[in-house]
């Protein structure tokens, strides 16, 4: 295997010189480390020394530096200190990388530590899930992205290099990053991009090479003409990193808990199975929805016979005529397709006292990051046949996600994701449910959008929305104009992982969050008090690893998630996913949810 070719000893430097030129000052900074990894010998000395613990699966193979998954876990790393502590260096090299075959997990990871420090310092740096390189905001714990336009390499014979550089200070909040077109060595001019750093007030005693089991079975990089430079009077300073967007204050009430254990659970609820596939049936379930009407209860739910938005994904459901203590035999709602195109989960609601779900449909149609084609179609309750009859598609662009609210105008709302998995609403035509436009909204880049579900509830002429994103917490954004318009979405003060939310209110006049808590292992509730749109109290619902699957299927795990709600006769039902498999309803008495 041959991978890029070696610049000659006579061009090197004077390349690398060039290379440098855009981020130095006036004096040039003379090397404190340069590695061309000729030859095993570049990293035997012992200059070079495993992290901690554990040996590093790395190596030199064709005269670059090659890194892989190593058994032992932790901080696994080849490290190279510096003749003495540094307060600014410019690091620089050229890498080639391979992901893992399923293009996910992390394939190249280094960092800078303090001298004798058991942890990273300012620059923590890695590749993550096939093309990204991401730095490690040490404000908000969380991976930032520089760019997601770099290339891997699929044929060892054809190598795909990259060359980056990085400014990073001791004290400065900022890093500088450089970064080359896919295939290229030259460094633009301007900084591709500022990140925060990860710790800060630390001076830097040299730099790591990781392995470990942070790195994905299969994956490798190799890297090559390392030249580190060092000193404030020589480099020019980082700039400061983009300011974290201001906290929407979501949550009123006393500081929440972080081990869930402390969180009481609502007083007497009750847990039920409303469905529980068997072995010809549909084993993959999610999304489910409920409702009652003239003494019945309904809920559906998607239904696919293996996987996830799988091919044949319908919507499914039963009945209750028993307050939903026992539930009758399983229904087709939105029957799917025999194509690439299915229905999916989506909302139920009384509409001109008829029984209405607006589903997902998706996989024929315009292009899309996660849902090509994606639409809503609505289903009607035909009381004379009781059978559901298709209204046609209703919806472009949105999956819808929330019971639709009314807001002053007269147009009603609910909340989504489009196509692309970004945040969107959809509003009516009035009472007319069969004509919606689907509006998105803005949002801040820490958002990281990935599903971003979107719940809202409307007061007038406002509307609240909360939105599943990045760093651990609910997302929010509003609009003052019944929904036309929106402010960017912002992080909010409330804890909430990645996971599908649902708001609403009750009869109290309190505003509810059904959300999970730091991971899908915990299924909480959060209020707030009566007429106010924020929240104060928090109670579990269920808590602790749900039962494994019996199944196999993609995205399939113990959880507790997708949250719906609906109250009635004095109780809150709530329906929700067990592990992707089941539909899990848990009745909450209203009176157990108020706020002294």
């Amino acid at each position: 295997m041959k991978w890029f070719p070696k610049r000659s000893a006579s061009c090197g430097p004077f390349f690398i010189l060039l290379a440098l030129g855009s981020s130095l000052s006036g004096q040039d900074a003379s090397p404190i480390l340069e590695e061309s990894f000729d030859s095993e010998e570049a990293i035997s000395g012992e200059s070079w020394r495993p992290f901690s613990g554990g040996k590093p699966n790395i190596s030199i193979e064709n005269g670059q530096l090659a890194g892989r998954r190593s058994p032992a876990g932790g901080l696994v790393a080849l490290s190279r200190d510096f003749a003495k502590p540094q307060d600014r260096i410019e690091i620089e090299f050229s890498f080639a990388y391979r992901p893992a075959e399923d293009g996910k997990g992390r394939t190249l990871h280094l960092w800078t530590h303090e001298p004798g420090g058991k942890d990273a310092s300012q620059f923590n740096f890695c590749i993550q899930n096939g093309n990204r390189l991401m730095q490690f905001d040490g404000r908000t714990r969380t991976w930032e992205i520089l760019t997601d336009k770099i290339q891997p390499t699929t044929d060892p014979e054809k190598p795909v290099r990259h060359r980056l550089r990085a400014v990073v200070d001791s004290d400065a909040g900022g890093i500088d990053f450089w970064i080359s077109e896919p295939g290229q060595t030259d460094l633009p001019d301007e900084p591709t991009g500022t990140l925060a750093a990860y710790r800060t007030n630390l001076p830097i005693g040299g730099v790591s090479f990781v392995s470990g089991t942070r790195l994905a079975e299969g994956a490798t990089y190799w890297i090559d003409d390392l030249v580190i430079r060092g000193g404030r009077d020589a480099i020019s300073a980082p700039s400061n990193p983009p300011a974290l967007p201001e906290p929407f204050e979501l949550w009123t009430g006393p500081k929440i808990p972080s081990d869930p254990d402390q969180i009481p659970f609502a007083e007497g609820i009750e847990h039920r199975v409303i469905h529980r596939p068997g072995e010809s049936d549909y084993k993959f379930l999610h999304g489910a929805a409920i409702l009652e009407h003239d003494g019945i209860f309904y809920a559906n739910w998607a239904n696919s016979p293996v996987h996830e938005n799988g091919p044949h994904e319908t919507l499914r459901g039963r009945r209750s005529t028993d307050g939903g203590k026992t539930w009758g035999p399983l229904e087709i709602v939105g029957p799917g397709f025999d194509g690439a195109d299915r229905h999916s989960h989506g909302v139920l609601f009384v509409h001109e006292d008829q029984v209405w779900t607006i589903c997902a449909r998706f996989g024929i149609g315009k292009s899309g990051k996660r849902f090509p084609g994606l639409k809503g179609e609505a289903f009607v309750l035909n009381p004379q046949s009781n059978q559901w009859e298709s209204r046609g598609i209703v919806m472009e662009n949105c999956w819808p996600y929330d019971e639709p609210v009314r807001m002053g105008n007269g147009n009603y709302i609910t909340g989504g994701q489009d196509k692309d998995g970004l945040p969107v609403i959809a509003i009516s035509h009035g009472t007319d449910f069969t004509k919606w436009d689907s509006i998105l909204i803005p949002y801040h880049p820490k958002l990281a959008p990935s599903f971003a579900e979107t719940t809202v509830w409307a007061e007038d002429n406002r509307v609240l929305a909360t939105i599943r994103g990045g760093g651990g917490i609910a997302w929010v954004s509003t609009s003052d104009d019944f929904g036309k318009t929106w402010s960017i979405a912002q992080p909010s003060n409330l804890p909430m992982p990645r996971a599908k939310a649902y708001v609403g209110k009750l009869s109290t006049g309190q505003l509810y969050l059904v959300h999970n808590f730091r991971n899908r292992d915990t299924l909480a509730i959060s209020v707030g008090q009566p007429g106010e749109m924020t929240l104060n109290r928090i109670l579990r619902l269920k808590h602790g690893r749900s039962a494994a699957p019996h199944f196999k299927g993609n995205a399939k795990s113990p959880q507790w998630s997708y949250p719906y709600a609906y109250e009635h006769d004095g109780n809150l039902f709530v329906v929700y996913s067990i592990g992707k498999e089941e539909c899990g309803l848990t009745v909450v008495p209203v009176s157990s949810l108020s706020v002294e």
